[in-house]
């Protein structure tokens, strides 16, 4: 079996891994071929290039062939998931344009598009976790008339041969924080907001696929239960 070649350009796959990385991916494929997936020999030749790899390019072609999911929580550690710094102490109270009304409760936690499309826009409560997945299928999710559950809220988004478009309002602060692996992870909408904004934190990686988080001015007339408001010139 010929595992296929790593780009040398790449600056996701030249990252360096460690021995829990490699001793992760030893348990993936021993999964799989506990399943019937690998052959031996596969299983033997997958193994040896995992004890071996030095860098996430040479993990990632471990993974061929594997189910998409199977490879995304392989990758998963591998793509900055940890904790980003805590927003800057001493803002001002947030204004109340950011928050819905008291006791609305949030949207749903996950929006998953697999072979398929799913779209999260207009009036919303964002949570203070939402999971987007998008596999052979593409996820839209807009905050520009969004309201949010609390000060904080990440969004962890993975896309596995398929696409995450996310745009964010002006005036909120984001954090970005994902990497692409033979894919793109857009970081160029990151950076503070108005003071007492919340804070989103966007992670996750792009696996032969896309994450692509773009920046617009915030849809006037959303409401947040307060009547119709504009935001205030910054």
């Amino acid at each position: 079996m010929s595992l296929p070649e790593v780009p040398g350009n790449d600056a996701a796959a030249r990252v360096l891994v460690s021995d829990a990385d490699r001793g992760r991916f030893a348990d993936v494929i021993g999964d799989a071929f506990a399943e019937g997936r690998l052959t031996r020999d596969e299983y033997e030749e997958r193994l040896s290039v995992a004890m071996a790899a030095r860098t996430v390019g040479d993990l990632v072609p471990v993974l061929e062939g594997l189910p998409p999911a199977t490879q995304a929580a392989a990758l998963a550690p591998l793509v900055g998931l940890h904790d980003l710094p805590a927003p800057t102490q001493g803002q001002a109270p947030a204004t109340a344009h950011w928050f819905p009304p008291e006791g609305t409760e949030s949207s749903s936690s996950a929006v998953v598009a697999i072979f398929g499309g799913a779209t999260r826009k207009g009036e919303w409560v964002v949570p203070a976790q939402l999971t987007a997945f998008a596999l052979f299928g593409g996820v839209e999710l807009d905050l520009r008339s969004a309201t949010f559950a609390g000060g904080e809220a990440e969004i962890i988004a993975v896309a596995v041969m398929g696409g995450i478009d996310i745009t964010v309002p002006e005036g909120l602060t984001v954090q970005v924080d994902g990497m692409g692996i033979f894919g793109g992870f857009d970081q160029r909408a990151e950076g503070p907001g108005r003071p007492g904004a919340p804070v989103l934190r966007i992670k996750g990686a792009a696996l032969f696929g896309g994450v692509d988080v773009k920046r617009k001015p915030r849809r006037t007339g959303v409401t947040g239960g307060h009547g119709p408001e504009a935001l205030p010139p910054a």
